[in-house]
């Protein structure tokens, strides 16, 4: 979930259409959905026929296959779908480490971040409209800016760019994550690299007439504090 869709231990690749998007709805939906929910969430504008319903679902169980004592990923059922228990996700394992205390465990949470969540899916719109794409991103932003606060805190210059840059894999526009970048690279003695950080946030959000406009005002202070700094350390 966290990044490009993959299922990592499928019995078959997922070749009908929609039948990956199926998966992707009911993992995210432990306690199951009903046909006419998740056929809602996935065809919106449409009203699928039942056998072209039965068909997603029977691709899709074949697919995901079988455990080792032949129990079905996806057992059969009549009018609700469930995913087996023994169906997990990566975003189950962030949720049960973000509330950890360690900040070892909340970088091998961020670890596990790819890229955009949900990515390769052919429609994200019931993941928007149902908050769970929103609660993802900020989940994922909290932590990688707890752990990148951590980081600075503890004189791990390297640490915090890392956390940073995992959040914004997610997140690209979030501007806590670019202040993390600029202090890391001043904390690092980087001034080029406090540079290059804000040179790339204003790539993102530059307006036409003056793009510092676009900046939030706490993250342009910020800069403007680093960058003299980094003249001066220059200077002498």
């Amino acid at each position: 979930m966290l990044g490009p869709i993959e299922v990592a231990g499928a019995e078959r690749p997922f070749v009908r259409a929609w039948s990956l998007d199926l998966v992707a709805y009911l993992a995210l939906h432990p306690s199951g959905a009903a046909t006419d929910q998740w056929a809602t969430a996935l065809w919106p504008d449409r009203l699928m026929a039942p056998a072209s319903l039965h068909s997603t679902a029977s691709a899709a169980r074949r697919a995901l296959g079988s455990d080792e004592h032949g129990a079905d990923y996806l057992p059969r059922a009549h009018g609700r779908l469930c995913l087996a228990s023994t169906v997990t996700t990566d975003w189950e394992r962030f949720q049960a480490g973000a509330s950890a205390t360690d900040p070892t465990v909340w970088r091998a949470c961020l670890g596990l971040v790819r890229g955009r969540p949900l990515d390769g899916l052919r429609a994200v719109d019931w993941a928007v409209l149902e908050g769970i794409l929103p609660n993802i991103e900020s989940t994922v932003v909290d932590l990688a800016h707890r752990l990148a606060e951590s980081c600075l805190a503890a004189g791990d210059a390297e640490g915090a760019r890392w956390a940073a840059r995992q959040g914004l894999l997610v997140s690209p526009y979030d501007e806590r994550l670019y202040r993390a970048l600029l202090r890391a690279a001043d904390r690092a003695g980087n001034p080029a690299g406090v540079e290059a950080a804000m040179a790339e946030l204003v790539r993102l959000v530059a307006e036409d007439v003056e793009p510092y406009d676009a900046v939030h005002p706490e993250t342009l202070e910020l800069y403007r504090a680093l960058s003299r700094r980094g003249e001066r350390s220059a200077q002498c």
